[in-house]
């Protein structure tokens, strides 16, 4: 499931720095300038690590992430293949008991932290370099069934309500929210029956929303962080996306842009509504949520009135 997109995140202390510096230096035989950690990702540790033939990527991923290690070694490679900006991947493989990816690095920021600079020429022309990027993932082969990799469904539908079910695992378990706000969702699932039944299995990149877009001089310079393929409505990213510029309290004509590039019908414009609302409860269930590399996201009393406010003027509209 999507996984980065929390705020109020307190890294827990550095162990695996030591872990990273000796894969660069005794398994690659590197020898490091510098090796800086980025803050974001709950799922990996990940650096930036800066040489004197140039600057890399290393993620380091425990075992029980390994999947998402095994997706980024197929995946890479797979969308370099269709000219998809994305990371290269130069050495990966097993120190102890965690996984390695060394990369190339793309220089950029996260559109999230450059959002509120650009001006909507720069936007529209971001949105429409994604919609050409997942246009080009579209047309790798379609596993016939829904969800992720390794986590089937046999239709969208079954699989937008066991995204429901996990957010309300989790709700219960912080007992931040009232779990309540599932049920309404999944009512709102079922009136969208028509619609949803028909969405056919189309790859998509599940995660290219303000993060891991890497955006340099207004443009789109790459796409990061990809460990798996979804199967399904490739709208859903965009409902992701809106989820998280509604979090981040900024405007939306970045979707607007976006569904206007792909000439999004009415129904397409109403599936993104009910996505955003599914993604909003799953804001919800991270807040007092500790990740699996220690990372926990704090609970906050303004953060929890704006995703209650969020979620009743989605249901409004």
């Amino acid at each position: 499931m999507t996984r980065r997109k929390g705020t109020n995140v307190t890294v827990k202390s550095d162990a695996q720095k030591d872990i990273a510096q000796h894969i660069l230096r005794y398994e690659l035989d590197m020898l490091p300038k510098e090796i800086l950690r980025f803050t974001t990702g709950f799922c990996h540790s990940v650096y930036h690590v800066k040489t004197d033939a140039g600057d890399y990527v290393l993620r380091i991923t425990s075992e029980e992430n390994r999947a998402f290690y095994l997706g980024s070694i197929k995946w890479l490679p797979a969308l370099a293949n269709l000219d998809i900006p994305a990371p290269r991947v130069i050495r990966h493989g097993q120190y102890g008991n965690v996984f390695y990816v060394l990369m190339s690095y793309i220089c950029g920021r996260d559109l999230g932290e450059v959002y509120a600079t650009l001006n909507n020429s720069q936007k529209r022309s971001i949105t429409k370099a994604l919609s050409e990027i997942q246009k080009k993932v579209s047309t790798l082969p379609s596993v016939g069934v829904y969800g992720y990799d390794g986590h089937p469904f046999d239709t969208w539908i079954d699989f937008l309500h066991s995204h429901v079910e996990r957010s309300r695992g989790r709700i219960e378990r912080n007992k931040v929210f009232d779990a309540k706000v599932c049920d309404t969702v999944c009512s709102a699932i079922d009136a969208m029956h028509g619609y949803l039944s028909s969405v056919a299995p189309l790859p998509f990149l599940d995660d290219t929303t303000t993060k891991n877009v890497l955006v340099h001089d207004g443009k789109l310079a790459g796409i990061v962080d990809i460990d798996e393929i979804c199967y399904g409505d490739p709208l859903f990213v965009v409902a992701l996306t809106n989820m998280a510029l509604l979090f981040m309290k900024l405007d939306t004509t970045y979707v607007d842009f976006w569904l206007d590039e792909l000439d999004a019908t009415p129904a397409q414009r109403r599936a993104v509504k009910l996505y955003t609302l599914m993604f909003c409860i799953d804001f919800m269930g991270e807040q007092g949520m500790t990740f699996d590399n220690g990372n926990h996201v704090a609970v906050n009393h303004e953060i929890t009135e704006l995703l209650n406010a969020i979620f009743s003027t989605l249901m409004d509209a």
